[in-house]
Formats: structure tokens, sequence, C-alpha cells
């Protein structure tokens, strides 16, 4: 079976035009191909790029398109206030009519990322699980109760939450299968799995990893591969072989409505 095809891209314009206008047609075109869904950087891969806030820009795809999936690639949890970042993607849900997915960065915060004026905890992979669990109970209770090792609460009324109060489809970045394992053990197996690498062999270094560590249900987690959009044929071709579900072509730049229709040629 063919792999689906994704698209991802920073968010900084090579065109004569607002960065909003150029991420609206290159929105419109994309919902308009077989294209299924538009990715964001992740937190790392902005901070190396210099691309603008992925959050805000996704925001600006979802309310140009009906049908894309709109994914969080790679949030680094222990960045954020865990309610404030719980609202965020209550809001990118919101505003996609509940087409939002959430990637999760298990690595630790690039330098340049920590704010100074926050702790910066010993337990990096915790402190993240422990920010992820929080927002799962902003999201889903009316009143949400939270005691963790890194942030308690009580009570808490978070709106909006995401539609239908549910936990948005999870895909997870992780670097090895101690971290991988932690996850399954605080928040279950995750949606997806995102490899953001044009080599094959890291891919399949993933399987092994999801493999050793779910076994029997590693089959039930989504795996997406993300590469230069340049090599997005040779990519397509490999993934089955590979168990791809999805092959994400990424751009470092906001594509021309031709450069997005091109993709899927």
């Amino acid at each position: 079976m063919s792999p689906e095809t994704g698209l991802a891209c920073s968010f900084r314009t090579t065109q004569d035009t607002s960065l909003a206008e150029a991420l609206e047609r290159a929105a419109r075109a994309a919902d308009a191909t077989t294209l299924a869904s538009w990715w964001s950087l992740g937190d790392r891969d902005a901070a190396a790029d210099g691309s603008h806030d992925p959050m805000l820009g996704l925001q600006v795809v979802a309310t140009a398109t009906r049908r894309l999936r709109v994914v969080v690639s790679g949030d680094i949890p222990s960045l954020y206030s865990a309610p404030v970042r719980a609202k965020q993607v209550a809001t990118l849900d919101w505003f996609s009519s509940g087409r939002a997915e959430y990637g999760i960065d298990l690595g630790p915060a690039p330098a340049a990322l920590v704010d100074p004026l926050r702790s910066r905890p010993d337990d990096h992979v915790g402190h993240a699980l422990d920010q992820v669990r929080a927002m799962r109970s902003l999201w889903t209770e009316r009143r949400a109760t939270h005691t963790g090792p890194f942030i308690s609460f009580t009570g808490a009324i978070a709106l909006p939450k995401p539609k239908g109060d549910r936990v948005p489809v999870t895909h997870v970045r992780a670097t090895s299968a101690d971290d991988l394992d932690r996850f399954a053990a605080s928040c279950g197996v995750p949606g997806g799995w995102v490899v953001w690498s044009a080599d094959a062999h890291d891919v399949d270094r993933a399987n092994s990893l999801l493999d050793d560590v779910f076994a029997e249900r590693a089959g039930a987690v989504r795996r997406t591969w993300v590469v230069p959009a340049a090599e997005i044929a040779r990519a397509r071709g490999a993934a089955p072989d590979l168990g791809v579900d999805e092959v994400v072509g990424f751009f470092d730049h906001v594509p021309t409505p031709e450069d997005v229709r091109a993709l899927v040629a």
C-alpha cells in the first residue's frame, strides 16, 4: 500500500508578499491536492532554522484549509507553561475544526531556547512527561486535577478544549528506548512516531526501537518520515519496505502553489 504524502515547511517566505499571504496561498493549494497533512517545524528545528513561531504559522494554515491534518511536529514541553500550551493547542484544534495533531520532542532543550530565569530540571524527560500529563488533564476534565513532580493543580478550568474534549493524536520524537519506554509508561502508546532525516537507515533504527519497546503493539503506531522535498520521490519508493505510513516533504521556506502541486505530481 502506498504511503500518504504530507508537507512541512519553515515559516519564512522568499516571495514578494507577506508571510501570512504566502502561507494562505500555499495552504489553499495544498488543500486542493491529494496531500494528507501540513506539519510545522518542531521547536528544535525552528531554532536552528530561524523560522517564525510554528504554532502561529499553523494557525494560518488551519484557517485556510478544510481537509488537511495540521500537525505540530515537535514541541519541547519543558519550554512552556502547561496550561498556556494546552490552550494554544486546543485553539489550533478549534481553528481546524478538530484536525490538529500534537508532536512531542523528548530530547533536551537547546540552550538557545531555555529561559535563563526558569530553573532547568535534571530530569528533562520526566519534566516533559509531567507537562504532557497535565495538558491531557486540562483537555479532558471539566475541572482538571493533576499532581506531579513538577506541576500540580486542583479544580482548574481550561477553555477552550480540543473538539470533543479529547487528547489530540500524539506523535513522539525520542532518542532512546529508555525515553520511549518512559513515555509509554506515563502516557500510553503514542499515536505516531516521527523520523526527521533523509537517511533511510534512521527509519530502520526507529523501527527497531519501536519493536523493542512495544513488541506486538508497535504495529498500532503511525510512522512518519520527513525528508527534504527534493527527496520525496525516492522516499516514497522506499517507504513500503520500511513500514512507513506517511512521507512528508520539507521545504526550508513557504512553498509556492506550484511547489505544492509538484510535491504530489
